[in-house]
């Protein structure tokens, strides 16, 4: 083999030598060490230098990636839930699912600048009174990997949500500029409600939805806001939205951390099994999963410290046979107004709004549940009748 050959290839293999998280899977017979990204890599290079195939070491946990995988908006070397057994759910949970100390540190220091700057640049037509984190990120139910983000701005200058609906198209815009002149983010694009913006850290980006509101829940008190929902349109109460993320927020957040983990389970789930919504096709998004993992655990009793596989089992089921769900709080109001729908999960800081009308194709999510039901992974899950 020709020497700049040689060299190119001892070059690779030391740039994957520096790189252990990416290139898992190690091959000890050789020295110095090989590293390669995918298992078959490895067992292909087994078969060609050595003649037979050598278990594989790895940084992490020892189980094999799948020889192809479905359909998704992953990419081919994300590894899926699929080839896991029983016993190894909860270590891939913590090497796949959750996110470590130091990437969450390095995602909250970018946000909070962003923060930062729109309470301290931002003219006095967009002075914030306070910036709120919701989505996931508030919540503390963000999947590794995933790290949009949501920001209420409640606008100091707005206290009443028809004032704000006057004014919003001409806030957006307002907003988009400074964003995209001053605050370093790349603007992405503006919709109803609000300003889609990226900002870069440290190699990766991170989508920022940033939207403007009132902060009516300081001024007015929930039963008040609710009966002015209810003498508005629908479209009106899209509005109020944003408005009423911190109820969310409170609501998501005070769960317990076993079941937050369950809930990363679920849309982890749902991020490798299936391709994005387009404009056709809606799939549900996190918050429907947040809320449907919520309301089966307390269906479940509230059980502190359940089996995550057992767990896991049950919310497919649930989502499998979802035309029977039936979930609504009573924590912000007393009576919800979609009670007369076939099924529905409503959400707890909207009584109007029956968060599974927002995906179209239930049918084709519960049926990917019934076949994921039949994995290997529960058939090894003994008694699957409770979660504990």
């Amino acid at each position: 083999m020709p020497k700049h050959r040689n060299a190119s290839l001892e070059a690779k293999f030391e740039y994957r030598r520096e790189h252990p998280d990416k290139f898992r899977y190690v091959c000890k017979t050789c020295v110095p060490e090989r590293r390669f990204e995918l298992i078959e890599h490895k067992n292909s290079h087994d078969r060609k230098k050595h003649g037979s195939l050598i278990p594989a070491t790895t940084h992490s946990f020892a189980y094999s990636l799948p020889q192809s995988l479905p359909t998704s908006s992953v990419s081919a070397c994300s590894p899926t839930l699929s080839s896991i057994s029983a016993t190894e759910l909860n270590l891939f949970v913590q090497m796949e699912i959750e996110p470590d100390t130091a990437y969450n540190q390095s995602c909250k220091a970018v946000v909070d600048r962003l923060c930062q700057f729109m309470q301290n640049n931002f003219p006095d037509q967009l002075r914030p009174s306070e910036v709120r984190k919701s989505g996931s990120l508030g919540k503390g139910t963000a999947v590794k990997g995933k790290s949009d983000a949501d920001l209420v701005v409640f606008l100091a200058n707005f206290r009443t949500m028809s004032n704000l609906q006057d004014n919003l198209r001409d806030i957006l815009a307002r907003m988009r500029v400074h964003l995209g002149t001053y605050g370093g983010c790349d603007v992405e694009g503006t919709t109803l409600h609000a300003v889609k913006v990226s900002v870069n850290c440290h190699g990766h980006s991170h989508s920022v939805d940033i939207l403007p509101s009132a902060d009516i829940l300081k001024y007015n008190s929930k039963n008040a806001i609710y009966a002015e929902m209810a003498s508005s349109s629908p479209a009106a109460r899209e509005y109020y939205s944003a408005a009423l993320a911190p109820l969310q927020v409170d609501f998501v957040s005070g769960v317990p951390t076993k079941v937050k983990t369950l809930i990363r389970l679920i849309k982890y789930w749902r991020k490798t099994e299936f391709e994005e919504s387009t404009g056709l096709q809606r799939l549900p998004s996190s918050y429907p999963l947040e809320l449907i993992v919520i309301g089966e655990w307390e269906d479940a009793g509230r059980p502190q410290n359940f089996n995550l596989c057992k767990g896991f089992y049950h919310v497919l089921r649930a989502i499998a046979h979802y035309r029977s769900l039936k979930h609504a709080w009573t924590i912000n109001y007393q009576s919800n107004h979609v009670s007369s729908d076939e099924y529905y999960v409503v959400d707890p800081a909207n009584p109007f709004n029956n968060v599974m009308k927002a995906c179209n194709c239930w049918d084709i999510v519960a049926e990917k549940a019934r076949e994921y039901l039949q994995k290997p992974l529960f058939r090894q899950c003994s008694n699957l009748d409770g979660w504990v």
